[in-house]
This record gives structure tokens, C-alpha cells and sequence, in this order.
């Protein structure tokens, strides 16, 4: 089928989480014989990009399917989509495209920070839950997972990204991703602070708007050593979790406006691709990451924000080399099996064959 994917303010390829789903989305949909035409961000360099697309402003947000409707049209009518996804902040964009071409439109969200008309008028709702979805969409919602590139990680590379990272041989705790306060990297610093385990580097890989002030609070921590890289090409990702001991996920999500009201309700692509690569891996013990994960056999858990409680963990892996090595092996064999990309847009095929067909609205 002929796919037009809608995601005007992501960059493909990028660093941060959502260029990484979208980027990979695309490229899972060709693997299965689609042709997809995807508007992304100004800059993109992906083929099969149609690079339109700014930076989301929220004031404006709800102007941006006239502003990119009247851009793209001609070139979208040449393509000749069978069916559109819309990425949430497009707000509304693949709702003016199907009115237009008279074909479906399907809206993937991650929360409610959507179009009113893409949640009214999609065909479809592809969501990772439905919990903080208005009720009366809810039977247009198919719930999927997301997924993570296992072929492209990597590990090439690691044993200089080790050297480089903690050349007096240390221990290395990795967190890659964007640095937002609800991503709790600051209690990696807290970690550092008290530590009374092996020689350990933290490793911060990553930016973000809370970067600046974790750097500031690492300023403080004497008992292990803070790294911070900044920015790495996702196609070294890889190497620098291949050269981790262990691979750390503190979510705070009560410092979310969404996950404090509805829990936490993503899947955690960090995690999936730590756990890709067969690192051992702490995170958050929170309802949704027990339903993806059996604790003690795929992951360790820990309670969101306690410290203690995350260098305990820590402590686990890195004094027990056989339970490290159970708890990695674990969670790479599950995620091979069930949360590749490829997993995710076989997904995807179905629902779209589903809005096309014009399919009445029933529970999945």
C-alpha cells in the first residue's frame, strides 16, 4: 500500500526519541513492500522524506495543518497515498489530507495533546493505551508496542567508547536519552553522591532542557564519577551500550503532567534497546513495565525517585556476574521475539487495511 506518514516537526534521521520511532517506523513499513511518502522536519535527510516541517510551536500548533496543507498538496496528490498516518503533532493535518484525497486517515497519539478532529475523525486511534484516551474514542483505539532496531545496534566500537569513558577500568552505568525532568536522571546523581559499591563511571549520554542543571548537581558527586557526552549519533548508540556493565532507566513520572494523572503508559524504547544489546538493565516499578517485563528475569525494578533503592540494584548486578547475566540475556531474547520494529509494522498493516476497508468500530 501507499502510505503518507505525517510527522512535520520530528527530524529524520535525529537523536532524541521521537525521530528514532519515526525513522524506524518508516523504514519498518518499506522492509514489508509499502511505499511511503514521509513529511517530517526541515532538514531531514532520510530518503523518501518530503522535508517541510519546523519545530512545534504550541501556540500555533492548531495552524499547522493549514500551513503545511497548502505546501504539500501537490506533491502528496503525485504520490497518491492510500491511506494517511498521522503522528499527533500534526494536529489535524492527516484529517485535511483524507477529506481532501478521500481516503483514511489513522491517528497514532501518546497521550491527549492532539487535534479534537484527529481524535473525532480518524478511523482509527493507534495508541500504546487507551487509559488517558476520551472515552468515546476508545472503540476506534488499537493498542500496539512499539519496538527497537535489533539488527541496527551495533556494539562495534565499544571497547574504545570504554576506553574513553573510564580508562582507570571502572564500572560503567549508562542512561542514554533526552534529558527531561520526568526522566529522572538526577537520581543517577544522587547514586553517584553516595555510592559505596566498585569503582563506577554514570554515563549521561544524551541532551535535553534538563541537561544543564544535572551537570551542575554531578559538580557534587565525589563517591562516583559522572560523564556526561552530550549528543551521539544514534548509529553509535550501540557501541556505547555494549561498553556498559549495566544500562539504567530512572523515570520519575510524577514529575509528568500526563503520567501523574494517568500513569506512565509508554513503551520505554530506551529500555528495549538496552535490553537488545543484552545489558542488564534497572528501571522503574511501575504497573506498565511489569505487564512488558517479568521482573528478575528481563529487568530489575526499583520504586520511581528512591535513590537508595536504584544503587541497590546497581549494586546487584554488579557484585552478582551471574545474575547480571541472566537478567541480560533475559531481556534481549524477549525483545528479539516481541518488540522489533518489524513486530510493530506488521501492527500497523493490519490497522491500516482495517480504516481502509471503512470497517464499523468495534472493540479489538
Amino acid at each position: 500500500m501507499r502510505v503518507l506518514y505525517l510527522a512535520p516537526n520530528i527530524p529524520v534521521p535525529g537523536t532524541h526519541g521521537g525521530s528514532t520511532h519515526v525513522t524506524q517506523v518508516h523504514r519498518a513499513l518499506q522492509r514489508r513492500g509499502h511505499e511511503v511518502l514521509l513529511l517530517a522536519r526541515t532538514g531531514s535527510t532520510e530518503p523518501g522524506v518530503l522535508p517541510l516541517g519546523t519545530d512545534l510551536f504550541p501556540v500555533y500548533k492548531h495552524l499547522v495543518p493549514a500551513y503545511y496543507f497548502a505546501r504539500a498538496l501537490a506533491a502528496v496528490r503525485r504520490f497518491a497515498p492510500d491511506v494517511v498516518y498521522e503522528r499527533y503533532s500534526a494536529f489535524g493535518l492527516g484529517i485535511a489530507f483524507g477529506r481532501a484525497l478521500g481516503i483514511p486517515s489513522v491517528l497514532m497519539t501518546l497521550d491527549r495533546d492532539a487535534s479534537p478532529l484527529s481524535f473525532h475523525f480518524a478511523e482509527r486511534i493507534v495508541a500504546t493505551s487507551d487509559e488517558f484516551i476520551p472515552a468515546r474514542y476508545r472503540p476506534k483505539v488499537r493498542l500496539v508496542h512499539w519496538g527497537v532496531d535489533v539488527a541496527g545496534l551495533s556494539p562495534e566500537g565499544a571497547a574504545a567508547v570504554r576506553q574513553r569513558l573510564a580508562p582507570a577500568g571502572e564500572r560503567i552505568a549508562l542512561y542514554t536519552g533526552s534529558f527531561h525532568r520526568w526522566h529522572g536522571v538526577d537520581a543517577l546523581v544522587e547514586v553517584a553522591r553516595h555510592w559505596d559499591g566498585p569503582p563506577l563511571v554514570i554515563a549521561l549520554v544524551g541532551d535535553g532542557p534538563d541537561r544543564a542543571r544535572i551537570e551542575r548537581l554531578a559538580r557534587s558527586a565525589t563517591r562516583a564519577r559522572v560523564v556526561s557526552t552530550g549528543r551521539v549519533p544514534h548509529a553509535d548508540i550501540g557501541a556505547y551500550l555494549a561498553a556498559a556493565d549495566v544500562c539504567v532507566a530512572p523515570y520519575a513520572p510524577a514529575r509528568h503532567p500526563l503520567f501523574r494523572v494517568h500513569g506512565m503508559n509508554r513503551d520505554p524504547i530506551k529500555v528495549l534497546e538496552y535490553m537488545a544489546l543484552g545489558r542488564p538493565t534497572v528501571t522503574i516499578d511501575i504497573p506498565r513495565l511489569r505487564a512488558l517485563f517479568q521482573p528478575e528475569e528481563h529487568v530489575l525494578l526499583y520504586p520511581a525517585e528512591d535513590a537508595r533503592a536504584l544503587s541497590a540494584q546497581l549494586r546487584r548486578l554488579l557484585d552478582d556476574p551471574a545474575l547480571a547475566k541472566k537478567v541480560g540475556d533475559g531481556g534481549a531474547a524477549l525483545v528479539r521475539e516481541r518488540y522489533s520494529w518489524d513486530h510493530h509494522a506488521e501492527e500497523l498493516e493490519r490497522i491500516f487495511l482495517e480504516a481502509m476497508r471503512r470497517e464499523p468500530v468495534t472493540p479489538p
